[in-house]
């Protein structure tokens, strides 16, 4: 599964996204809302680093479910597990990895998802 990135789209959304922020910040009745899309824009823009940086050095992995030895099924994951339920199961985007090794599962709002470290595995290709 290769996975492509449009730097500008990427760049004009997270500049969107952090507008909103400062909009519903400056607004006293939003603050609940507005720390709730701090957290989705830090958690969209760790995202969209990590599938920025895999895209300029050319690297593609897949994801192993150590439970059915099989490549992730990242429809079935989001649709059925409980950490990934908040994720939109028919618009997932795929996996990125963090700097230090965070194994993600992202929707194309920019949510994700924290993979248990255990369970799954990242086999790089060549």
């Amino acid at each position: 599964m290769e996975r492509s990135i449009d730097r500008e789209k990427v760049i004009r959304l997270l500049q969107e996204m952090a507008e909103y922020f400062r909009e519903c910040r400056s607004n006293a009745s939003f603050a609940s809302k507005a720390e709730n899309h701090f957290w989705e824009l830090q958690n969209a823009s760790n995202e969209a680093v990590a599938m920025l940086k895999e895209q300029e050095h050319g690297e593609t992995f897949i994801v192993i479910d150590s439970k059915t030895g099989e490549e992730a099924d990242t429809y079935n994951i989001a649709l059925h597990e409980d950490w990934a339920k908040h994720l939109c199961y028919c618009d997932i985007d795929g996996w990125a990895i963090e700097d230090d090794g965070t194994l993600m599962l992202v929707d194309d709002c920019g949510r994700v998802a924290y993979a248990d470290r255990e369970r799954f595995k990242v086999v790089w290709d060549d």
